[in-house]
């Protein structure tokens, strides 16, 4: 019974984790309550987040030496409790600003730190799939916040932002059943693999290049759906609420079968989900009614939470000296992707062959098959030799 009350206990961490573009489709709500504000400005609340949650990511394990991995935790739970829902309360949007770049923060604190726990509490195949469950937990608490905020949004643009008292709850069963860890059992951990050879950093190189900008095309969806429905004319925000929720039910299943989708596909798992995305960014390009988004939105949540595990999987087999650092480095390169994804854009746009944003999302699933193609080849080359 303790065993199950500590793994819910730390996935239940994990259901704040995606839950920053939960208000995407607040977005052009927001932009009529302050009509003085940029567009590109106004998209900074669902992104700004990510690109302070890449700050504190990291600073967590530094801070987390000083204070404790627990209570470390705690502070990020607290800060998403309290900063999550606080715009709901105020109508100056700089000071929304800065409460979502606190949320962002809060949730950078314990991110690193959850995959440290399932290291350690954890190994072999029963890691690798606690991954998979840790990404269906983010699926899910993407999708709980996103559907609240989605039945709130008819109220006012206020409204969308008691989502965030989910954090409440989870709050106290990490309190209650997840135990205090010693950080010097931790760093005897580390420090018996940081004895093994150093092989290279090149392969994680490569992959905090690739979710960097596989996250700004999920991004790019996240953000640019609600425009795309709603200037099709087939669809409002509700509806593209409930794509976002579907986004979130699709990251839920593939994170509960990650470990077996793994276990048969292997290497394969990549290449599978980056195709998944950029049929997505397809789907929704060439929808004209809400069904075929929906399908979109489902695809693209399925695709990247096989996507991201796999990552964090792989990184955790390199043979590296610091799995911390290195993990922190993968939610970096994401978040860092997240944060730009507006202004990456609003610089696409500019070319004259991406002025629709049909367009922009045919040019990002384009962009997507050529990397697909590129690694499959790579992949040959080095069976050969």
């Amino acid at each position: 019974m303790k065993k199950k009350l500590l793994k819910g206990s730390i996935l239940s961490a994990s259901l704040l984790v995606a839950s920053g573009p939960a208000i995407n489709a607040n977005i052009p709500q927001i932009a009529a309550a302050f009509p003085d504000i940029p567009l590109a400005t106004i998209e900074l609340l669902s992104t700004i987040p990510s690109l302070f949650l890449m700050l504190s990511v990291l600073m967590s394990s530094f801070i987390a030496n000083k204070l404790g991995i627990k209570r470390t935790i705690m502070i990020g739970l607290g800060l998403v409790m309290v900063c999550g829902f606080m715009p709901a309360l105020i109508n100056n949007f700089y000071l929304i600003v800065v409460s979502r770049a606190l949320l962002g923060f809060g949730i950078g604190l314990f991110n690193s730190l959850l995959v440290i726990l399932a290291n350690y509490f954890y190994e072999g195949h029963e890691r690798t799939a606690f991954y998979g469950l840790q990404a269906s937990c983010e699926g899910i608490g993407g999708m709980i916040i996103t559907f609240i905020a989605g039945q709130l949004i008819n109220i006012n643009w206020q409204a969308p932002f008691y989502s965030y008292l989910l954090a409440v709850p989870v709050f106290f069963l990490f309190l209650f059943f997840v135990p205090k860890i010693e950080n010097t059992t931790i760093n005897k951990k580390e420090s018996h693999r940081e004895k093994q050879q150093l092989k290279s950093y090149f392969p994680l190189v490569k992959y905090v290049i690739l979710v960097f900008i596989i996250a700004i095309f999920y991004m790019t969806m996240g953000i640019k759906t609600t425009p795309i429905i709603i200037e099709g004319g087939y669809g409002d925000a509700s509806d593209s609420s409930l794509v976002l929720l579907l986004v979130g039910f699709g990251s839920m299943i593939s994170g509960f079968i990650f470990g077996k989708v793994y276990k048969v596909l292997k290497k394969n798992t990549l290449i599978i989900a980056i195709l998944l995305i950029a049929f997505s960014l397809f789907l929704i390009g060439v929808a004209n009614n809400v069904m075929i988004s929906y399908v979109g939105g489902f695809l693209i949540g399925f695709g990247f939470r096989l996507f991201l595990p796999y990552l964090v999987n792989s990184v955790n087999r390199l043979d590296i000296p610091n799995k911390g650092l290195a993990t922190s480095l993968i939610l970096v390169g994401y978040n860092l992707g997240v944060a730009i994804t507006p202004y990456v854009s609003l610089l696409l746009q500019q070319l004259p062959f991406l002025d629709n944003l049909v367009y922009l999302l045919y040019f990002e699933a384009f962009v997507i098959v050529v990397m697909v193609i590129v690694i499959i080849f790579r992949n040959m080359l080095i069976k050969n030799n």
